[in-house]
């Protein structure tokens, strides 16, 4: 798990993101895993994210909650359409979920912010990208909450946050893909 967050901070491409306005709220808590890059965060509560709860709708209007997906590794993008870097970091992301598409362990989520899943769902088809598009369907835990865009969480099988990424990220590390995969052979507390 801890190759995972190391993972992260040596991906991290940029540190920028885009003010999102309709989540004006602190950002989480959290401590940097590397001092040379503050832009990647790991969180560590021993066990506590294991009652992270958040629900989330796809664009057919179900409804998926984060204890629906315990047992699977989850990598959530926040993220979109008016955000230069959320858009500049979408090609990455779709070629990792395509190289990952066999793997039943891993989930992805591309959840757009604006509560505008119809606009978003344009934009995937527009540009031929396949990844689970999702709005947001309850308030976000502390955790998850975020003043820039794009961001990326990734949970472990027992719902633990072992990566958070504020700003844009570079999804075509073979490092990265190794450690999503080797998260799905760690067994849940």
């Amino acid at each position: 798990m801890k190759q995972l967050i190391i993972c992260f901070s040596l991906l991290s491409l940029l540190a920028i993101g885009c003010n999102n306005a309709a989540e004006n709220k602190a950002q989480a808590d959290s401590s940097a895993i590397d001092s040379s890059t503050k832009d990647v965060q790991g969180v560590s509560m021993d066990g506590k994210q294991n009652g992270l709860q958040a629900s989330f709708k796809n664009i057919n209007g179900e409804t998926v909650s984060i204890s629906d997906l315990k047992g699977k590794v989850v990598v959530m993008n926040f993220w979109a359409t008016w955000c230069p870097p959320c858009i500049a970091e979408m090609p990455s992301l779709q070629h990792l979920h395509e190289e990952l598409k066999s793997e039943k362990d891993i989930v992805f989520m591309a959840i757009e912010v604006d509560q505008n899943i119809d606009k978003a769902a344009k934009f995937m088809a527009k540009n031929k990208y396949t990844l689970p598009l999702y709005t947001l369907d309850s308030e976000l835990p502390e955790e998850l909450v975020s003043n820039s865009i794009p961001m990326t969480v990734i949970l472990a099988k027992n719902g633990d946050i072992v990566g958070k990424q504020v700003g844009m990220m570079d999804f075509k590390s073979e490092k990265l893909k190794q450690g999503l995969v080797d998260l799905t052979k760690e067994n849940e507390r």
